[in-house]
């Protein structure tokens, strides 16, 4: 295939698929290595990769691609390389865990809290040993909490979404809500919207 597309569904997927093709080199047909989160909030959920190893957005076309899960395992198999998304108050704890003098005993200590850890996070026993273990295998990022605005009409939940140009439109699929961090969001609210946290 002379194309990799991935499709996405939220916005961390977004960022991480084009985390990995940055650190590979690979930038937009523009040469940068923004986000470019705009395409994302406009509805786009496929990312490609093409011939000549630029960064390009698809939408709305009949194309093979493939899903984001299977793309990041790909590159766990490649590059042997996992990003896991966590929240601060996760990440603060890992990074507690992991200076600590000896942090392969401290995670039998449950006053770390790596027994929560381990049940919110979906790494096995030999990954959280070799990361503790200073095996750059693993990365963590906070993730960063993002809002839609619904309103109830009748029956179905109805979410706030965006046209091609911008517009408000609505849409019955929180999938295609449009959602953005809580700054952004507020600056499009109204008394018609409620303001609710995405997964």
């Amino acid at each position: 295939m002379s194309e990799t597309v991935v499709h996405v569904t939220t916005l961390e997927q977004w960022k991480s698929v084009l985390d990995v093709w940055f650190k590979q080199g690979y930038e937009w047909r523009s040469e940068n290595k923004e986000y470019h989160e705009e395409y994302f909030n406009l509805g786009v959920r496929d990312l490609l990769l093409n011939k000549d190893n630029d960064i390009i957005t698809k939408n709305h076309e009949r194309h093979e691609f493939i899903e984001y899960s299977e793309f990041m395992a790909q590159q766990k198999e490649d590059n042997k390389m996992e990003t896991y998304y966590v929240t601060q108050e996760q990440l603060d704890l890992i990074q507690e865990l992991k200076s600590l003098p000896a942090p392969l005993v401290a995670i039998m200590n449950k006053k770390y809290g790596i027994e929560t850890l381990y049940n919110e996070l979906p790494l096995n026993d030999i990954e959280w040993f070799n990361y503790l273990s200073g095996v750059i295998q693993i990365e963590f990022k906070v993730k960063e909490q993002l809002y839609r605005l619904w309103r109830a009409d009748g029956d179905d939940r109805i979410y706030m979404t965006r046209n091609d140009f911008g517009t408000p439109i609505w849409t019955s699929h929180k999938d295609n809500a449009f959602t953005a961090p809580l700054e952004e969001i507020k600056k499009w609210n109204n008394p018609a919207w409620d303001i609710e946290k995405a997964d």
